[in-house]
């Protein structure tokens, strides 16, 4: 999901956006729902027809007969309460997602809206709806009055029956939806997906991107910017080789995914200039997705920025939830246990001759780690009880690490975590000591580990190269 350097073998960048906006609307799942409400009933009164002209006696007990006035005043009935049902369903939704923004943060709304089990019961209620008013004009539309089978009318009461059996089901959604622990496992989730998709730690790539730039870069190339403002979504890179490709050029990006973007900025550079055109200018631009928000296309530090915004906002003041922050430190640990044996995207892309084609800023692992860790670490000064479970996560992770670089990382944080202790008592800082030597033994462990493993390791996968990797 966020590797920003190759999409072979895969669907494009921009059409995982887009993907992404469906996946989290509340219209999507209810229109197919409704449409498919009006082929049911077409094909309801079909069978209603067929059944039209046979006796009433002979037909199974589950269907409804009796004549069109009661048929309709039934179909009445049903779609007035489906109304209601609806109405009230939706109202609860909005008090929900009301409740989560005041509660876990605005951004994490997206979280809410994406899950299937909402999306499911919203077009259920819809769609019964939109049965039961086309059956109704459909049954009111005979001049008969003597009674006959209507298979339709049963179906709308097996469907107003299923739906408040979602009712139920969907209310206990809404219940456990909004217990913090809920969320912090959905969002944990995310981060796991994302790192599946990423290859195994087996091989060192990317120590120096910045060697990838051709000579000159700097000087010789025209630099240009995306034609809009806003967070930059997805970068089709397998695109732009292919354009760099067959205008033989080396194209260099100073932006990522997730980042922010100023309309002309110069953060693109196509060199040598003189190979630089209009057409290809526009082309370029063009495979840079740019959107209001922020996407987890390409952004592997999205759901990790979700996670660490409900540990601040339970760290504040006004909410002091350290409980709910701990939670959220221990699911950080799992998702960058998994990262620790990852290996990050490279950010040179090469054509098909094995020549540079483009260079672009990548994550590494100080960039997650950090993500994960320091805004966290500094709104959790002078509460030790949120101190020592961060000093414990960190431990977590350091049994996973895979290099040598990592363990350094590491230790870097937990130092860090140390000296943002603040006042505490006596006791406390026994506690956070003695935890802070465990986590040191953790990471000498994990180093001798990986030094007797492999002694190459040591050159590992870049983990602290800067973000940009050209000036404009």
């Amino acid at each position: 999901m966020f590797n920003s350097v190759s999409t072979a073998g895969g669907s494009s960048p921009g059409l995982k956006v887009v993907r992404e906006k469906l996946r989290t609307s509340l219209w999507l799942v209810p229109t197919l729902m409704a449409i498919t409400a009006i082929a049911i009933s077409a094909a309801a009164t079909s069978v209603d027809a067929v059944l039209a002209d046979l006796d009433p006696a002979k037909v199974p007990i589950f269907v409804f007969v009796s004549t069109p006035s009661d048929a309709r005043d039934v179909l009445s009935s049903l779609l007035t309460s489906m109304i209601t049902m609806t109405s009230l369903v939706f109202s609860i939704t909005m008090v929900v997602l009301s409740l989560a923004a005041n509660q876990f943060g605005p951004r994490l709304i997206r979280s809410f809206m994406s899950a299937r089990h909402t999306q499911l019961a919203l077009g259920t209620f819809i769609m019964t709806s939109v049965y039961c008013l086309l059956q109704l004009a459909s049954v009111g539309s005979s001049i008969k009055n003597d009674a006959e089978a209507y298979p339709s009318v049963s179906f709308g009461i097996a469907l107003t029956l299923m739906s408040v059996l979602v009712l139920v089901a969907y209310l206990h959604f809404l219940a456990r939806s909004i217990v913090s622990e809920t969320v912090i496992k959905r969002l944990g989730s995310e981060i796991t997906d994302m790192l599946s998709e990423l290859d195994d730690l087996a091989e060192d790539r990317n120590n120096d991107p910045e060697k990838a730039l051709p000579e000159g870069f700097d000087q010789n190339a025209r630099f240009f910017g995306p034609s809009v403002d806003g967070f930059v979504q997805s970068i089709d890179v397998e695109r732009l080789c292919e354009l760099a490709q067959k205008s033989d050029v080396f194209i260099g990006f100073s932006f990522k995914p997730g980042d922010y973007v100023i309309t002309d900025g110069g953060g693109i550079g196509i060199f040598p200039a003189s190979r630089w055109t209009q057409d290809l200018q526009d082309q370029v631009c063009g495979a840079v997705v740019i959107g209001s928000r922020r996407t987890s296309t390409q952004d592997p530090e999205f759901a990790i920025r979700h996670l660490v915004e409900m540990a601040i906002r339970a760290l504040s003041p006004g909410i002091n939830d350290p409980y709910t922050a701990v939670a959220v430190l221990a699911q950080l640990s799992a998702g960058l246990a998994h990262l620790m044996r990852r290996a990050l995207p490279s950010s040179v892309i090469a054509g098909s001759a094995g020549e540079p084609r483009i260079v672009l800023p990548r994550a590494t692992y100080a960039s997650l780690v950090g993500a994960a860790f320091n805004q966290i670490r500094q709104n959790a000064a002078g509460k030790p009880f949120v101190i020592m479970h961060l000093i414990e996560a960190i431990q977590r992770i350091a049994d996973h690490a895979q290099l040598s670089q990592q363990c350094d990382l590491l230790d870097e944080h937990l130092s860090a975590v140390v000296e943002a202790v603040g006042d505490v008592g006596t006791l406390d800082q026994e506690a956070i000591r003695s935890r802070a030597e465990a986590a040191r033994e953790a990471i000498a462990k994990a180093k001798t580990r990986i030094t007797r493993k492999s002694p190459a390791s040591s050159s590992g996968i870049g983990a602290g190269s800067p973000n940009s990797v050209i000036s404009a």
